[in-house]
């Protein structure tokens, strides 16, 4: 016994945390939740403390200049003074709640849940697993409407802002008129925010100047309840966007793509 208690404040044989995170992507704004699991080691001990944390964590610089950077949003208290005999089995659920303008996840940027039992004694327990944040589901529904409907090609995004950025290619069909299409989108308690910046395809020597100065851009405003662009499930709906893009398309000249088979008599009939 004195052996295993040495070694459990050195590490070995003490309890141990395992951590489950059923689906690691969640959209910003939601909640993420999960399991930790508390097993004994060979001794009895008692944990100090057991958490459940949410990290951001991002990467700048490159080669000798880079620097890593976290901060730590949440953290949850699952448990204090909890005694643990050798061989126990306890499990905590926890939930946690990404925020509404997360810096969504990309290669030097992403988020982490991070467990820990804290043992007096001993070496603190930990477990960890990333976690994948993407834009709103109604942010998504307006990009999908853009992209899979309307048939624009995406060139790139940015989530790392409360706003969201989205940049489209026109496609061959519609590059007599247009050249491409940009998002930036911002949601609100009930709507989300649009500012559409419509690239329009130089005709003249005349378009031609006045794309130097920018005019050939036009920019219009859209705003977008939520609720149009969510499923009972709480999954993207692009069909509630499709008829306020379709519109800004027609507005330049533009026939829109027919929305895919079955959705129009959707609309048609409120659903």
């Amino acid at each position: 016994m004195v052996f295993s208690r040495l070694g459990a404040m050195l590490g070995m044989g003490s309890a141990v945390v395992d951590l489950e995170v059923p689906g690691n992507q969640v959209f910003r704004g939601a909640e993420i939740g999960g399991s930790v699991v508390l097993t004994g080691g060979r001794v009895p001990q008692k944990v100090r403390q057991l958490t459940a944390d949410l990290y951001e964590y991002w990467i700048t610089g490159h080669g000798k200049n880079r620097s890593y950077h976290q901060r730590r949003h949440e953290r949850v208290v699952l448990g204090e003074f909890v005694p643990i005999e050798p061989e126990q089995v306890e499990r905590y659920e926890f939930r946690l709640t990404i925020p509404d303008t997360a810096r969504c996840t990309r290669r030097r940027e992403g988020w982490e849940v991070r467990v820990e039992a804290h043992i007096p004694w001993s070496v603190d327990s930990r477990a960890s697993a990333p976690i994948r944040v993407i834009p709103h589901a109604e942010v998504l529904s307006i990009q999908r409407a853009a992209r899979d409907w309307l048939r624009l090609q995406p060139l790139e995004w940015d989530g790392s802002r409360p706003e969201v950025y989205y940049n489209f290619r026109a496609p061959n069909e519609m590059r007599h008129v247009l050249d491409g299409l940009s998002l930036r989108m911002t949601v609100t308690a009930d709507a989300v925010e649009v500012i559409v910046d419509v690239n329009k395809q130089e005709r003249s020597m005349r378009d031609r100047l006045n794309a130097l100065v920018g005019g050939d851009h036009e920019r219009t405003p859209l705003r977008i309840p939520r609720s149009e662009l969510v499923s009972k499930r709480g999954t993207p709906k692009p069909a509630g966007a499709y008829p306020h893009l379709a519109a800004v398309l027609e507005r330049i000249g533009l026939v829109p793509p027919a929305p895919p088979e079955g959705v129009a008599a959707k609309q048609e009939n409120g659903q």
